[in-house]
């Protein structure tokens, strides 16, 4: 907890394709402190801090990623995760194999030397470097998902793999601000099915490589390569 409190670290200027909530709506996930948004209604935390660090969401993205590779070839592979929140993504990316050097993250804040500071929109690294990106459920929070998709695209190799999860959105705006305050997500380029999401990847100058529904047709975990 005190190494949260002491370290937190946020972004100077957000991109004008974040959505405006987006920084403070992940971070109170984390670090429930001088955030200006209306109080979560569900929130799980113990003296502000988040009890969902483990970065559990991502082992889903895992069923997309060992479709196309196998398990042993990881620890020679390099991975970005993009808007991991937390350290535990990347403790659950290493779980699975992939060598400490070769895993990469980054998010609109920080608390952790495992995750720098940066915009998925403007990527700070070469092009074709990664054989992997993880996108976990961090494409929502765009106003322009098809810039996201191509600096993912720029920095992926050619036979690399972009691994995605998101939830559909089925709730209106209006409802949205009903239930939490305020709207969480992008309102811009909304996703509301598969769909929808292909022709976003299609698009984007990407390929679907293979997709899977999550929670009956809520969730998805999606695929998509070069």
């Amino acid at each position: 907890m005190c190494k949260i409190f002491n370290k937190m670290k946020t972004v100077n200027n957000t991109s004008e394709h974040t959505w405006k909530n987006t920084l403070e709506s992940n971070q109170r996930a984390v670090h429930n402190k001088n955030i200006s948004l209306p109080k979560h209604p569900n929130a799980k935390r113990i003296l502000d801090i988040g009890k969902s660090l483990s970065g559990a969401k991502a082992r889903d993205l895992f069923k997309i990623i060992n479709m196309k590779y196998n398990q042993k070839d990881f620890s020679r592979l390099k991975i970005l995760s993009i808007g991991p929140r937390s350290e535990g993504e990347i403790y659950l990316v290493y779980s699975f194999g992939f060598e400490m050097k070769n895993i990469f993250a980054i998010d609109l804040f920080s608390y952790s030397s495992l995750v720098s500071l940066g915009d998925m929109h403007k990527l700070n690294f070469q092009d074709n470097y990664f054989d992997i990106i993880i996108m976990g459920w961090c494409l929502a929070y765009s106003n322009n998902k098809v810039v996201a998709l191509n600096e993912a695209k720029r920095v992926l190799k050619q036979d690399g793999l972009i691994a995605i999860g998101h939830t559909f959105a089925k709730k209106s705006d209006k409802e949205m601000i009903s239930e939490r305050g305020y709207i969480v997500g992008s309102p811009n380029q909304k996703i509301s099915n598969e769909k929808e999401l292909d022709l976003l990847i299609y698009n984007s100058g990407l390929k679907k490589f293979n997709s899977i529904l999550l929670n009956g047709e809520n969730k998805i975990a999606y695929g998509a390569t070069k």
